[in-house]
């Protein structure tokens, strides 16, 4: 049995990362007492790679306190999917408290617990101390796994664990159980920056009631947004896999992109979003696809984070993109290669241009 303490000079943050990245395990479980999309926003891409490969994340969410945000269980949800859980006890005196990570394939094979909730200060900026634990065959080491599970599936079978359902969310958020990352002023300042006043004037028609003998022209809902990508949007030279989404685009049809209701302030200040996607590239298709959507005030552009579409995309191919609105958070992603008969079909009607390489359109 090897032990590890991790503090704030060898952070246990990038263990968790390492962990993840690292191939060895399928599965990665968290009960954490407070969750935040800062630490969320820190992982992003281990987890997203650790999903895309198989992994499965089970999260049980502690929301006592109010520490823990709404935007930080709606994102956990897109990789846990129906493993989020949260835990609350209606008794004002107890609180539910635990930090511990666990990663394993059939059996738990390391372990991490200590004073770290899953946000960027207690994964990697605040003072804290933690144990990591990797099991072997001794005696004690099988003897602790034995107690983790079993802490792990009593905790699951509680009263007061149940399962994060979109329904249950609203109501925790409409009660103020739980915090709104959107009401932090230095986001409200970008969002107010972005979308124009005309546009929120015309966005509020949506939610008017019907007055009697009036008649309210909401603006219609498109289902389908396609985009020709830039040489930028493809290049091998960028590390990091965006595609620039025209603020045109976004400011035209914002809840297409569910701007700006489900976004959250990252740990580094902008909005972002995560969500799930279906894509399909020259007729293979990549389900349960993790991609985030945000917003980087430095340079003002509104990016989408799709690496399967970064690194098999051309200049000048088309990005079509299809939304169910009956579910925020998955998209249908196809990469349409230039020339094709779908693309010819769909290139006619991207009327609106962006820049010399960049037109786009909703429909």
């Amino acid at each position: 049995m090897e032990l590890t303490l991790f503090t704030h000079e060898n952070v246990v943050g990038e263990e968790v990362s390492k962990a993840l990245k690292n191939g060895k395990y399928t599965d990665f479980k968290v009960a954490v007492a407070y969750s935040r999309n800062s630490g969320i926003s820190r992982i992003y891409n281990e987890l997203a790679e650790f999903s895309n490969n198989g992994g499965t994340t089970s999260v049980i969410a502690g929301i006592d306190q109010g520490n823990t945000s709404y935007q930080a269980l709606i994102n956990l949800k897109t990789f846990a999917k129906d493993n989020l859980f949260i835990h609350h006890d209606r008794n004002l005196a107890i609180t539910f408290h635990p930090k511990i990570y666990m990663f394993g394939n059939k059996e738990i094979e390391k372990i991490i617990v200590g004073s770290s909730n899953f946000t960027a200060g207690g994964l990697f900026l605040n003072y804290e101390a933690n144990i990591g634990v990797t099991i072997d065959d001794s005696k004690n080491a099988l003897n602790f796994q034995k107690q983790v599970i079993r802490y792990w599936d009593e905790l699951l079978k509680e009263e007061n664990t149940k399962k994060c359902e979109s329904n249950l969310l609203e109501m925790l958020l409409a009660r103020g159980s739980i915090v709104d990352e959107r009401k932090q002023k230095p986001f409200q300042k970008i969002i107010e920056e972005i979308s124009d006043l005309p546009f929120k004037k015309r966005e509020k028609l949506r939610f008017l009631p019907p007055v009697a003998g009036a008649s309210v022209i909401a603006p219609s809902l498109k289902e389908k947004f396609a985009m020709t990508l830039s040489g930028f949007d493809v290049s091998a030279k960028s590390q990091d896999p965006v595609i620039l989404i025209p603020l045109a685009a976004l400011k035209e049809m914002p809840i297409f992109w569910n701007w700006p209701m489900l976004y959250t302030n990252s740990g580094a200040g902008y909005p972002q979003l995560y969500a799930t996607a279906t894509i399909t590239i020259d007729g293979n298709t990549f389900k349960d696809q993790h991609i985030r959507i945000y917003y980087y005030d430095g340079k003002k552009e509104f990016r989408l984070q799709c690496e399967v579409i970064k690194r098999n995309g051309k200049q000048g191919d088309i990005i079509y993109i299809h939304r169910n609105y009956n579910d925020s958070l998955e998209f249908e992603i196809e990469l349409m290669r230039r020339g094709s008969t779908s693309f010819n079909t769909i290139r006619a009607l991207l009327v609106n241009k962006a820049s010399t390489q960049k037109y786009f359109t909703y429909y």
